[in-house]
């Protein structure tokens, strides 16, 4: 019961992301650059976008309030 409550109780504390693994989205930041690519791991706040040009297993992580959805 305890365990329960403490993973409740510590997911209270972190934002919700609103993108799923999968999604194509645009990420713009002043130190990666602006990025097109599919999201491949959620960590929030953070969220890992794999573009197409890396290579294998290359990840570039944005802040989830710098993705939008391509226009």
């Amino acid at each position: 019961m305890a365990r329960f409550l403490w993973g409740t109780v510590s997911r209270a504390g972190t934002p919700r992301v609103p993108f799923r693994v999968g999604e194509v989205l645009v990420g713009d930041d002043p130190f990666n650059g602006r990025h097109v690519g599919t999201v491949a791991v959620i960590e929030a706040p953070y969220v890992g976008l794999r573009t197409a040009g890396s290579a294998v297993g290359d990840v570039t992580f944005y802040d989830y309030r710098q993705l939008r959805y391509p226009d």
